[in-house]
């Protein structure tokens, strides 16, 4: 082997390695688990429509990387809708922005040259001198074509209504004018009845990338982290409203808390028996308690559960208390 080759295959052998040790990204998200909507009906809307009214609502989600580069993330992806359809919305910040990565337009210039001329050239001594000629006259014509194109425009931020019209999302893409990392504001519009006092909205994240593969072919988009609140929302100078609300967001982290302290009781409660675990293992058997029996639990379409009993006391209590709270700011939108 020369030594051209050998340096080749060290060279090669130092990117897999890197590439393999490369960490993926992950993304934690965050929000406030209570928002006051702040009531914005104008004389407009109320003429017209004087059984309903307009609230705004802001939201600050915040994102954090634990792990990785932000440059493989290409986007986070965030919906908020409403489970019980209580609101419409009619109005979102931030729309769907264009942004390019140049400062202005591009300028484009090309120049031609067109050159004539007649010369002569004396050759020889003085009794017996020669003249030829040739083409060079110093004329020479420039011609300069300026112009200028738009620079082109990629989305940044991308919003819009979703299950018909009860929700809205948000794509923000990475890009060169800011960072995804950080906490940012959202703001959603929407109308609701004249008795509207509060209710629950789903707010789903997720932090989507390229996971990198040993060769570019290998590359696959991939998520890399996932956030799902419930957020209580209450008219805001309601104060009962309110009281109720911070009872709600304070039952499900109490809930989401103790069943993280209950981990080893619950698997334990799931497989009770030896041969009910391995028949987990070689997937012959379903658990007793779902592994997904949080979500199940935190679901705003299943009253009851089969595995209920099964789970510890005091997950039992703490999801008791939570849906006791539910059901209270339920109450609100009626």
């Amino acid at each position: 082997m020369d030594r051209k080759t050998f340096s080749c295959l060290c060279v090669a052998v130092v990117s897999l390695t890197a590439v393999a040790s490369a960490k993926s990204p992950r993304v934690r998200f965050d929000m406030m688990p209570v928002v006051a909507c702040r009531d914005v009906t104008d004389d407009a809307f109320a003429l017209m429509h004087p059984d309903e009214r307009l609230l705004e609502a802001k939201f600050e989600i915040s994102s954090i990387l634990d792990s990785g580069t932000e440059s493989d993330l290409t986007e986070y992806f965030f919906r908020m809708t409403s489970p019980q359809q209580s609101f419409h919305v009619v109005d979102y910040s931030p729309r769907t922005t264009l942004a390019s990565g140049y400062s202005g337009g591009i300028s484009i210039e090309k120049k031609t040259e067109d050159s004539k001329g007649i010369g002569l050239t004396a050759s020889g001594g003085w009794e017996s001198a020669r003249l030829t000629g040739h083409g060079d006259a110093g004329t020479k014509n420039t011609l300069t074509t300026k112009y200028e194109l738009v620079a082109p425009m990629e989305s940044v931020t991308a919003a819009g209504t979703i299950e018909s019209g009860y929700g809205v999302y948000f794509k923000i893409r990475r890009s060169r004018q800011g960072t995804l990392e950080g906490a940012k504001e959202y703001q959603v519009v929407f109308r609701s009845p004249q008795d509207w006092r509060g209710d629950i909205l789903h707010v789903h994240c997720e932090a989507r990338g390229v996971k990198r593969g040993i060769v570019h072919q290998l590359d696959e988009e991939t998520s890399f982290g996932f956030g799902q609140f419930p957020i209580a929302l209450y008219l805001a100078g309601d104060e009962e409203a309110k009281r109720i609300a911070e009872q709600f967001a304070a039952s499900n982290h109490k809930l989401r808390t103790t069943a993280i302290d209950s981990r080893r009781e619950i698997k334990r409660r799931s497989y009770p028996t030896v041969l009910h675990e391995l028949g987990g293992l070689l997937e012959l058997a379903e658990p007793k308690i779902p592994k997904s029996w949080l979500q199940q639990l935190l679901s705003d379409n299943a009253p009851g559960h089969g595995f209920e009993n099964r789970l510890p006391a005091q997950v039992r209590s703490a999801a008791s208390d939570y849906l006791v709270a539910k059901r209270a700011l339920r109450k609100l939108k009626q």
